[in-house]
């Protein structure tokens, strides 16, 4: 009966494993080095596609303790890039986009006087 009972608890939590992988494609901070960057590829199995996210983060942080700015699937060259300090571009030449925020700030840097354009353009010519 234990026996039973501890497989029953060993299934139940490998069930709340999460399925998916990230691979950072690409970190980079700002100009000021007060954030970064960060481009990630998720992977969630064999039944589905990648999504492509990009995150801001404060220098030192997780992006996993941050929300995506930008998310997308079906996307073809997906590149992220500073264009001053504070702007941030992201371009690609086709996706399918979910979610994007136009600017970004936070009350870690310099409680939130220190925003971030991000600016989107389709067709990386």
């Amino acid at each position: 009966m234990r026996i039973l009972f501890l497989s029953a608890i060993a299934i139940f939590l490998s069930a709340c494993t999460d399925p998916c992988v990230d691979e950072i494609i690409r970190q980079n901070a700002d100009k000021e080095q007060k954030t970064a960057a960060v481009h990630i590829r998720r992977s969630c199995g064999a039944t589905t596609g990648y999504t492509e996210q990009v995150y801001i983060v404060v220098s030192g942080a997780s992006y996993k303790d941050a929300e995506p700015i930008f998310t997308a699937d079906k996307v073809d060259n997906l590149a992220v890039n500073w264009l001053d300090g504070r702007t941030l571009e992201i371009s690609y030449d086709s996706a399918r986009i979910f979610n994007f925020k136009n600017f970004w700030h936070s009350a870690e840097v310099d409680n939130f006087q220190y925003v971030i354009k991000i600016a989107l353009r389709e067709g990386n010519q």
